[in-house]
C-alpha cells in the first residue's frame, strides 16, 4: 500500500443517500442451508443521532446480539455503539459524550468479565490523545486511560485484545500522523507502554496473541526493508522481534492482522506484489516461514487495498475456511467479500447492488454462533431509496455452517476445576455440558445464549459440546484440560522404586519422566493419581517429575531424589 493508500484511508467516509430496508429475518432454523454466497442487508444506518459509519470490530455478546461502533453520528455527533440482533434489530447501546472524537469506529473487544472495552482516536477532550475505554452490558461507560503522547502512545484506532493473563494488550497510532506503541493496560487501568514505534518500525495492524502466549502484528514500514512491510512478535513483558520481512516477489505490504488457524499457523494478507501485483493471502509458522497460498487479481476477484480504514483481519469459521473482505477496488470498485478454504480453493463475491446494499466493507468479519458470517460497512445501504441521508449497512453471508457453541476467547486451556464461558443459541436450565465428552457438574446459565460451566473430574481434552434437548452444540474450538502434579510419594528411591504420583488432569497421561528419561512403566490409575516405575539409567541427585497429556505438560512442584 503507497502513501496515498494510507491517507485515503481517513478520507472517504461520505454518505450515500438511500434509504432504510425492512429488516430481514435470517435465521429460522438449526442448521444454515448452503446457497449462493451474496451478502444480505440486514440494517442501514442512518446519517442522524445513530452510529453511522460502521466499521471496526463486532462482537457477540453474552445476551446474543453483535455490538460495534459508528465512527460519526449518534446523539452528540461524536460516535456511538450500536446493538443490533442476527436478525438485524438495530438500537443505539450508548452515545459517546459530547467533545469526544473519533470515537466507536475502533469497534469493541469483549472481555472475560462480559463487558466491552474499546478505543477512541480522539477521545478525552483533555488530552484529545485518545483513550480506552469500558462499558458494563448496562452501557454504564469508564475512561480507562488516557493517552499522553509520550513514546509515541496516542491516537489509537483499535481495541485493546485481552490475553491469556487477564491483561489487555493494544497499539496506538493512527498510521498517518504518528507511528504509536504497544501498551498492556490492567482491568484496572494501570497502564504501560512496552515499545515505542519508529519511522523505522511503524504502521501497524491490531494485535493477536498466540497459542505460544506472544502478540503478533504487521507493520508497513520496518526496519529491514523499508515500505515493503513485516510481521513482528512481541513477549507480553514487551521483548520485541521482527520475524518475517516482506518483498515484492513475494508479496508485500501487510493489509491486515495476523490471526492463527487452526493448523496453529498464522494467516494474513498483503496488496502488493507477488504474481499478479495486487499481493496475496499467505500462512506462517510462529518462527516466520511465510507460504504464499492465494495471489489477488484486483481486476478479476479481489485484493485487499483498503482506503476508508485501518486494517482489518481475516476470519476463519468453524469448517476451516477463511473470509476476509476488500474495502475497495476489486471488479465494481465497491468491494467485495472473499473467502479460502482448507483446500486452497478462491472465491470472491460482490455486493449484488452496490451501493444501496453496502458498499466498501471495512469491519473484520465475524461469526455468530448461529453459523452466518456478519459485517459493515461505512458506506451504502437503504436498498433503494432513502428520505434520509444513510451512511452505512450492516449485511450477513450464509456460510453453511451448522449452530455451534463458541468458548470464550481467553478460556481454551485449563485446569479440572477451572469456570469456561461459552457462547451459543437455545440455551436452557436443562443444557448438559461435556468436555471431551465428559459432563460438567456445575453448569451456571446467564439467559439463552451463554453459559459457564466448571470443568469436571476426569474432563478429556478435546472439544465441548452443549446438549438441549435434542439438540447437540459443538465447539469448533479445542478445550486443553491442563495437568498439574501436587504431590508425589515416596520422595526418594532408587531405580525400581514405585511412585504414586497425585494431581489433577491426568486421566490422559501418555509419557512420565524422571528428569530427562522416560519411565517404561506407568499405570492411570484415575484423573488425580498416575503411579510409575522409577527407570534406570538416572544419576544420583534430584530430578523433576513431569507428566505429558494432550493438555500439555505439568512438573512435579518439588525433586523426587534417586539414591
Amino acid at each position: 500500500m503507497n502513501s496515498n493508500h494510507r491517507q485515503g484511508r481517513r478520507s472517504d467516509m461520505t454518505a450515500i443517500a438511500v434509504t432504510v430496508v425492512a429488516v430481514l429475518v435470517m435465521f429460522a432454523g438449526a442448521a444454515v442451508p448452503a446457497q449462493a454466497q451474496t451478502p444480505t442487508l440486514l440494517y442501514t444506518f442512518m446519517q442522524t443521532t445513530e452510529a453511522c459509519a460502521p466499521r471496526g470490530n463486532i462482537v457477540q455478546g453474552r445476551d446474543g446480539n453483535m455490538y460495534g461502533g459508528g465512527a460519526s453520528c449518534g446523539a452528540n455527533g461524536t460516535g456511538a455503539i450500536y446493538k443490533i440482533s442476527p436478525a438485524g434489530a438495530e438500537s443505539v447501546f450508548y452515545n459517546f459524550p459530547q467533545q469526544w472524537t473519533n470515537c466507536g469506529g475502533a469497534g469493541l473487544t469483549l472481555g472475560s468479565d462480559g463487558n466491552f472495552y474499546g478505543a477512541c482516536e480522539g477521545g478525552n477532550p483533555a488530552t484529545g490523545m485518545g483513550s480506552i475505554f469500558r462499558l458494563t452490558p448496562a452501557g454504564v461507560f469508564t475512561d480507562l486511560h488516557d493517552f499522553t503522547g509520550a513514546n509515541g502512545d496516542s491516537l489509537p484506532v483499535y481495541p485493546p485484545i485481552q490475553a491469556s493473563d487477564g491483561n489487555f494488550y493494544g497499539v496506538s497510532g493512527n498510521e498517518v500522523q504518528v507511528c504509536g506503541n504497544v501498551y498492556r493496560l490492567t482491568p484496572a487501568g494501570v497502564y504501560t507502554n512496552l515499545h515505542a514505534f519508529s519511522g523505522s518500525d511503524c504502521h501497524s495492524s491490531n494485535l493477536f496473541q498466540a497459542s505460544d502466549g506472544n502478540l503478533y502484528g504487521t507493520l508497513a514500514n520496518c526496519t529491514v526493508v523499508q515500505g515493503a512491510g513485516c510481521v513482528y512478535k512481541i513477549s507480553t513483558t514487551g521483548v520485541f522481534k521482527e520475524i518475517h520481512d516482506f518483498t515484492f516477489a513475494t508479496g508485500q505490504t501487510p493489509c491486515t492482522g495476523l490471526i492463527q488457524g487452526k493448523d496453529g499457523k498464522l494467516y494474513g494478507a498483503t496488496n502488493e506484489g507477488a504474481a499478479n501485483g495486487s499481493g496475496n493471502i499467505y500462512k506462517m509458522t510462529t518462527a516466520g516461514v511465510a507460504t504464499d497460498l492465494h495471489d489477488f487479481n484486483n481486476a478479476t476477484d479481489a485484493s485487499c487495498v483498503n482506503n476508508v480504514g485501518p486494517p482489518v483481519s481475516l476470519l476463519q469459521v468453524a469448517d476451516g475456511t477463511f473470509y476476509g473482505v476488500n474495502p475497495a477496488y476489486g471488479p465494481n470498485g465497491n468491494g467485495s467479500i472473499y473467502k479460502l478454504t482448507s483446500a486452497n480453493v478462491f472465491s470472491a463475491f460482490l455486493f449484488p447492488n452496490p451501493p444501496v446494499d453496502g458498499s466498501l466493507p471495512s469491519s473484520t468479519l465475524i461469526q455468530n454462533t448461529n453459523g452466518l458470517v456478519y459485517g459493515t460497512t461505512p458506506g451504502g445501504g437503504g436498498g433503494g431509496s432513502c428520505p434520509q441521508v444513510c451512511q452505512g449497512a450492516f449485511f450477513s453471508v450464509a456460510t453453511g455452517d451448522k449452530l455451534f457453541v463458541s468458548l470464550e476467547p481467553t478460556e481454551k486451556a485449563g485446569y479440572v476445576g477451572a469456570s469456561v464461558g461459552m457462547f451459543g443459541q437455545g440455551f436452557s436450565s436443562a443444557s448438559v455440558v461435556k468436555f471431551g465428552g465428559v459432563a460438567a457438574t456445575s453448569v451456571t446459565r446467564s439467559g439463552t445464549a451463554y453459559l459457564t460451566a466448571v470443568v469436571p473430574t476426569g474432563a478429556h481434552t478435546g472439544a465441548v459440546t452443549v446438549t438441549t434437548g435434542t439438540t447437540t452444540l459443538t465447539s469448533p474450538q479445542t478445550y486443553k484440560v491442563k495437568p498439574k502434579i501436587t504431590s508425589f510419594s515416596p520422595s526418594s528411591g532408587p531405580a525400581g522404586t514405585l511412585v504414586t504420583i497425585n494431581g489433577t488432569g491426568l486421566i490422559q497421561t501418555s509419557a512420565v519422566k524422571f528428569g530427562a528419561v522416560k519411565a517404561t512403566t506407568f499405570t492411570v490409575k484415575s484423573d488425580s493419581q498416575v503411579t510409575a516405575v522409577v527407570p534406570s539409567g538416572l544419576a544420583a541427585g534430584a530430578v523433576t517429575i513431569s507428566i505429558t497429556t494432550p493438555g500439555g505438560t505439568a512438573n512435579s512442584p518439588t525433586k523426587f531424589t534417586v539414591n
